[in-house]
C-alpha cells in the first residue's frame, strides 16, 4: 500500500482543526515554521499542506501578512461577477465624491485583514436613476493587491477592472443586509431633506486565491432600490 505523502497528512490535520473550529473564522494560523516545527516535518511540506487548503476555499493568505481561516464555505464561487454586483451599471449610473489613497482605519483593517502599513483606495460614489439617488457606497480596495485603478473605473463596475485589467478571478464574497435611519452625513449626500428608511449592504469581495480586495458599504434608498435574489 502507498504511504500517504506527508503534505496530504498535515493538510488533512490542518483542515480537521479549522472544521472543527480550533482556529476561528478570520484567525491567523501559525507561522509556517512553527507548524513545521510541531509536527516534525520540512517547511516545504508546509507549504505544500496550505496550498491545497487555500485551493479548497478554506484559508487565504495576504503577502507579507500571513495565512488566515476564510470565512465563506469553499466551493461557493460565483458563476460570474454579476451575481456579486448590487446594482446593473447598464442601468444605473456613477457620480463620484471621493477618490484617493490613505492608510486603513481600524475598521477597515480588521474587515480585510490588514495593517496600519497597508494603503487602501477609498471611494466615495452616488448610485443614480437619472437624477435621482438611489445609493451611497463607501469602497475600501487594497492597493497591494488592486494596484493601478484607474479613474474611468470607478464609473461603473468595477469588477470589470479588476478582471480584465488586473487578470485577477473575482470567486465570493459575504453580504450583510441590514438597515438604518439615515444620520445627518448619509442625508446630506444623499440629498434628503428629511431622515429616511436606509437599506445598508456590507460586504468583503474575495479572489479566487482566498483574498479579500473589497470592502464596501453601501447606503440604498428603500423609496428607490429594492433588493431581488434568486435562491
Amino acid at each position: 500500500m502507498k504511504e500517504t505523502p506527508k503534505y496530504v497528512i498535515v493538510a488533512n490535520r490542518l483542515r480537521q482543526q479549522i472544521l472543527e473550529k480550533e482556529y476561528q473564522i478570520n484567525e491567523q494560523l501559525p507561522q509556517e515554521t512553527s507548524i513545521a516545527k510541531s509536527l516534525n516535518v520540512s517547511r516545504i511540506t508546509v507549504r505544500k499542506a496550505l496550498d491545497i487548503l487555500v485551493n479548497e476555499g478554506l484559508i487565504y493568505r495576504i503577502q507579507g501578512s500571513g495565512t488566515f481561516v476564510k470565512d465563506n464555505q469553499p466551493g461557493e464561487g460565483v458563476q460570474n461577477k454579476q451575481s456579486l454586483e448590487i446594482f446593473d451599471f447598464n442601468k444605473y449610473s456613477v457620480k463620484l465624491i471621493n477618490f484617493g489613497v490613505s492608510k486603513p482605519s481600524p475598521t477597515v483593517m480588521d474587515q480585510m485583514n490588514i495593517n496600519q502599513f497597508d494603503l487602501t483606495y477609498e471611494i466615495e460614489r452616488l448610485i443614480m436613476n437619472g437624477k435621482t439617488i438611489v445609493a451611497l457606497q463607501n469602497i475600501f480596495m487594497p492597493v497591494k493587491i488592486i494596484q493601478g485603478m484607474q479613474m474611468d473605473s470607478l464609473m461603473g463596475s468595477m469588477y470589470d477592472f479588476v478582471e480584465k485589467e488586473l487578470d485577477l478571478n473575482i470567486d465570493s464574497a459575504i453580504r450583510t443586509v441590514s438597515s438604518e435611519i439615515s444620520n445627518d452625513d448619509t442625508s446630506r449626500l444623499l440629498d434628503l431633506t428629511k431622515p429616511e428608511p436606509l437599506l445598508t449592504v456590507e460586504q468583503r469581495s474575495f479572489l479566487d486565491n482566498g483574498q479579500i480586495f473589497e470592502y464596501a458599504y453601501t447606503y440604498i434608498r428603500s423609496s428607490q432600490f429594492s433588493l431581488h435574489e434568486s435562491i
